[in-house]
């Protein structure tokens, strides 16, 4: 894969919105969706890109979250390995097709 994934896992569905938002309009990527968790109130939010357009969407994406909610996470993979996407594909993802 020749791409960067990057991850941030919030609290609360506002926080991820703005995360998601922040995250596009900071850097060249594209949003996979939002995966909300099971009970706890937190969502992941995944988008892909180049590495250095991922890390400034991240960095971005958190410290935007982090004024809404708290943000639990955050992560960029450089050149994930291929069985990492089905985990991207994952039919509890919201949001993109």
């Amino acid at each position: 894969m020749n791409y960067a994934l990057g991850v941030v896992e919030v609290v609360g569905f506002a926080a991820a919105m703005q995360a998601a938002d922040t995250a596009v309009k900071a850097a060249n990527v594209t949003l996979l969706g939002y995966e909300p968790s099971k009970g706890s109130g937190m969502v992941t939010v995944r988008f892909i890109g180049d590495v250095g357009a991922v890390n400034a969407a991240v960095d971005s994406a958190a410290e935007a979250a982090n004024r809404v909610s708290s943000v639990y996470s955050k992560l960029v993979i450089p050149k994930p390995a291929e069985e990492v996407d089905r985990l991207l594909k994952a039919k509890q993802t919201e949001g993109v097709d």
